[in-house]
C-alpha cells in the first residue's frame, strides 16, 4: 500500500503557498495555475467518504466530526490504494490521536508562521472582530471548521502546532513561513529534497527550473493569477492571496492584544524565536 504526504498548518499560514509550490513540482511541465493545487486536496471532504455506508450526518447535511474520526484512516488507506493521485494532502486539523499514523502516513511538512501575523490574516479572512479571532486563536480548544461537507478539528493555534510537533514517528519538516519569504530557492530545495526520500513521484528539476518554480509561485503572481481568474478559497470578505507580508501585526494589533497574544504563546513563539 502507498502512504500519503501531510502539508499540515493552522489557516493562514503558508499551506495554500506551499500547494502551489508543490502542485507545480509535479505539473512543471504545464504552464503554472492555480489550478495546479487541485492536485493536493484537503483530506477531511466528503466525497473523500463516498465509498462508506452508514455515514453520520449534522446540520446542513455535514458529516459528523465524531464519525469522521472514527473512519479517517480507513478513509486514508483507500485513498492509498487508489494510484490516480499524488497522495498528498492538505489539513489544518489538529492531529489527535484517530486523525493519522504511521500506518498509513509517510511523512509530512508543517509550515508555522508568527501567530500575530495570523491573527491579521485570519480577522480579514473571515471577517470576523479581532477580538474574537484572537480568543479562538487562544483558547477555543474544540474549534471546528467545515469544508467541503466534513469537519476539521482546528482546536488552539499552540494545541494545533504541538500536536505536530509530537508526532515523530514518521519524517517530518518543519518550515518557517518568514523562511520561505526570505529564501524561496533554499526552502524549496529543501521541500524537493524531502518528497524525494519519501515520495514515490520523484522530482527531477535542475537549478533553472527550481528558479522558474520560484518565479511562479512568488506571492505577487500568486495574487496576480487570483486577481485575473478568480480563486474558489476566496472569501466574501477577502481575496486569498491578499497581503502576504511579515510583520503586519505591527500596525494593526493593539499594545493590549499583542500582550495577550506573547503571555499566552509565550513557550512556542521563543521555540520559533518569533519573540
Amino acid at each position: 500500500m502507498h502512504k500519503n504526504i501531510f502539508l499540515a498548518s493552522y489557516p493562514k499560514s503558508g499551506n495554500t503557498w506551499l500547494r502551489s509550490i508543490i502542485g507545480n513540482f509535479y505539473n512543471f511541465e504545464k504552464e503554472f495555475s492555480l489550478n495546479d493545487l487541485k492536485s493536493i486536496p484537503l483530506l477531511s471532504i466528503k466525497k473523500h467518504f463516498n465509498e462508506f455506508q452508514n455515514k453520520v450526518y449534522i446540520n446542513n447535511n455535514e458529516l459528523h466530526f465524531d464519525w469522521v474520526s472514527q473512519n479517517i484512516i480507513k478513509c486514508q488507506k483507500i485513498l492509498n490504494n487508489k494510484l490516480n493521485h499524488l497522495n498528498i494532502f492538505k489539513t489544518h486539523s489538529v492531529r489527535h490521536k484517530n486523525f493519522t499514523n504511521e500506518t498509513v502516513n509517510a511523512g509530512f511538512i508543517y509550515i508555522v508562521r508568527d501567530p500575530r501575523d495570523i491573527i491579521v490574516s485570519l480577522k480579514n479572512f473571515s471577517g470576523k472582530e479581532i477580538d474574537k479571532t484572537i480568543d479562538e486563536f487562544l483558547f477555543s480548544k474544540s474549534l471546528m471548521i467545515t469544508t467541503n461537507g466534513a469537519q476539521e478539528l482546528l482546536s488552539t493555534w499552540e494545541l494545533n502546532v504541538q500536536s505536530w510537533l509530537n508526532y515523530t514517528s514518521v519524517p517530518r519538516l518543519i518550515i518557517k513561513y518568514e523562511d520561505l519569504k526570505l529564501n524561496p530557492k533554499e526552502i524549496i530545495l529543501n521541500i524537493k529534497e524531502f518528497l524525494n526520500k519519501i515520495h514515490s513521484f520523484h522530482i527531477n528539476l535542475n537549478n533553472k527550473d527550481i528558479d522558474k518554480i520560484v518565479e511562479n509561485t512568488n506571492f505577487n503572481n500568486l495574487k496576480k493569477l487570483e486577481d485575473k481568474n478568480g480563486f474558489d478559497e476566496a472569501t466574501i470578505h477577502s481575496n486569498f492571496f491578499r497581503s502576504g507580508k511579515s510583520n503586519q501585526w505591527k500596525d494593526v494589533l493593539t499594545n493590549t492584544q499583542i500582550n495577550l497574544i506573547e503571555k499566552n504563546l509565550k513557550s512556542m513563539m521563543r521555540y520559533f524565536n518569533y519573540i
